[in-house]
């Protein structure tokens, strides 16, 4: 049996040395401290788990970028043909039909209709 310092000597006890909890306060402190901090660098937001996050959103984001960066492109391109210095007279007559649905005076538009029959 354990005899703690503050208790009273029993028959089992006689002749063994008090256990003194104050020598296991601050190792246990320690060992705490110890579990919360590497608890923390595995799961907390700057530890491991954070750095995974951060590099699966880099990645992300890299591949944003880079479609926009097309994208970019292809709009640039766009603008260039329709500068008045350089213009595109193909590039405009075929913008025209599209956006505004114009046709020239020499076309005849046909409408094809398909019709279901259940």
């Amino acid at each position: 049996m354990i005899r703690f310092r503050t208790s009273r000597p029993s028959s089992r006890t006689i002749g063994k040395a008090p256990l003194q909890l104050r020598r296991f306060v601050p190792t246990g402190l320690m060992m705490a401290v110890m579990v919360v901090l590497c608890y923390q660098a595995l799961q907390g937001n700057r530890g491991l788990r954070g750095w995974q996050n951060l590099t699966q959103e880099h990645v992300t984001k890299s591949q944003e970028l880079a479609d926009l960066e097309q994208i970019n492109q292809q709009l640039q391109v766009q603008i260039a043909r329709l500068r008045p210095d350089s213009l595109d007279t193909d590039y405009l007559d075929e913008r025209a039909r599209i956006v505004l649905g114009l046709i020239g005076s020499d076309e005849v538009v046909i409408f094809n209709q398909h019709l279901r029959s259940n």
